[in-house]
């Protein structure tokens, strides 16, 4: 049986700079996208005003507008009738100025796509006037009040971790903390205990995993090819579980340690390694391997505590 529902409008438009995306963008979207033939998402960005908004919020690192529109991506890779474009917003007066120059940029962009809009969807109501006026086609108001959803991009921005459950399951691994946390014989595998309790993921340690595992406990028969193995294997584990943590990743094995290692046998650095360093840097490294050494295995714990929380706070 052919249904008998039409929709009322068929091209929408909906705008957000998605720093970060969150839930209540993505219900603002699939609610529009439930009520038209197409959807196209604006995701605005402007480089001066964007630093500006990261050197006041409390996020660890800078959202590029490359991970911004690949966060939509994802999330909405599924859905056919949803398309993201990005819309450069330097030389525009900022908001709630340059309206008209703002609007006829985003019409030249769907000029270029063939897209005429017949509707506006945004969870502003303050805007709705002038998205009328410039685009000359009804706004819908989605959630304005965020009665549904109640979460806004600045209450992220200021407190990522205390509004983790709120942050795009697309956008979360970008925000994720890596503690490495190397142990000694006196302190026991504080960070496999500290992911325990902080509810989230634990990375053994690739260098004696690897040992155990390939070389039958004989460390002294390592190569420079087994040094890369072994951080290629960790660095994989360390991507892979971004997008299962709850907030933070604990391991016992940083690469800057491996680079050590490998230094120590081979007498220069490896480039790959170094590579790693970089593209995989850890929020905080605590090594008790070269710390002052402690009473018990629980001044360890409380000590090592304290630290880890200083800084998560």
């Amino acid at each position: 049986m052919k249904s008998t529902h039409h929709k009322s409008y068929s091209v929408g438009l909906a705008f957000g700079k998605f720093y970060p995306l969150h839930s209540g963008h993505i219900f603002m979207i699939e609610k529009a996208a439930s009520q038209v033939d197409e959807l196209h998402v604006i995701l605005g960005c402007e480089a001066e005003r964007d630093l500006k908004l990261f050197q006041e919020s409390n996020l660890p690192k800078q959202p590029m507008v490359k991970d911004r529109f690949l966060w939509l991506q994802e999330t909405f890779k599924n859905r056919p009738n949803i398309q993201i474009h990005v819309l450069d917003e330097a030389g525009i007066a900022y908001y709630p100025n340059g309206w008209k120059d703002w609007s006829d940029r985003v019409k030249s962009i769907l000029k270029q796509k063939n897209v005429t809009p017949t509707v506006i969807f945004t969870s502003e109501p303050q805007d709705a006037e002038r998205h009328a006026l410039y685009y000359g086609c009804p706004v819908k108001l989605v959630d304005e009040d965020r009665s549904f959803m109640n979460i806004s991009a600045t209450k992220i921005r200021m407190n990522p971790y205390d509004n983790w459950g709120f942050i795009a399951k697309a956008a979360r691994p970008f925000f994720v903390k890596r503690i490495c946390i190397i142990g000694n014989k006196e302190s026991g595998n504080l960070a496999q205990q500290f992911a325990n309790f902080y509810n989230t993921e634990y990375i053994s340690n690739g260098y004696i995993n690897y040992i155990q595992r390939e070389l039958n406990h004989k460390e002294h028969v390592l190569q420079e090819d087994d040094y890369i193995n072994i951080a290629l294997l960790h660095a994989q584990r360390l991507e892979e579980s971004a997008y299962r943590a709850n907030r933070y990743i604990f391991t016992d094995l940083d690469f800057v340690t491996l680079q050590s290692y490998f230094k120590t046998v081979f007498g220069h650095k490896n480039p790959l390694i170094d590579g790693l360093i970089s593209h995989l840097s850890f929020d905080l490294t605590i090594d008790l391997t070269v710390d002052k050494k402690m009473s018990s295995r629980s001044a360890y714990f409380d000590t090592i505590l304290e630290q880890v929380k200083s800084h998560l706070s």
